[in-house]
């Protein structure tokens, strides 16, 4: 059945979850867990999650805020795509609308697998189904 499958195949599913702010990284992952992916790892940096991205770790999704000091999540996705990074893509934040299509019409450019965009607060039902793309 499909329901007993979704838990183990989203269990498996390693998320590297890139957000400068600690509450944030803490909710959405309380999120995701909630929705049966335990295999999280957090960045607080776009540097840091870069340097993750290309040691032995093998992300299949990335969960990405865009308004980040430093390194914002558009800098992040040029250097993601130097990295040739191949798994999926959902964009998380709190910025505008203009902002967030934006920032989908990059990551489409660099031709990333963008699930789509979820915004700050983030729902669990718009998460899941974001996730549910994925197979």
């Amino acid at each position: 059945m499909k329901t007993t499958t979704a838990p183990s195949s989203r269990s498996a599913l390693k998320v590297l979850l890139v957000d400068d702010d600690s509450f944030q990284l803490e909710m959405i992952s309380g999120v995701l867990q909630g929705l049966g992916v335990t295999a999280i790892t957090q960045a607080p940096s776009g540097a840091q999650a870069l340097q993750m991205l290309s040691g032995k770790h093998d992300f299949k999704l990335v969960l990405l805020d865009l308004h980040m000091p430093g390194m914002d999540g558009f800098k992040f996705m040029e250097s993601l795509a130097k990295l040739e990074y191949a798994g999926a893509l959902i964009i998380v934040s709190g910025q505008s609308d203009d902002v967030m299509h934006a920032a989908s019409l990059v990551a489409k450019l660099r031709r990333f697998t963008l699930l789509g965009t979820v915004p700050k607060p983030v729902s669990r039902t718009a998460l899941s189904a974001l996730i549910s793309k994925l197979g």
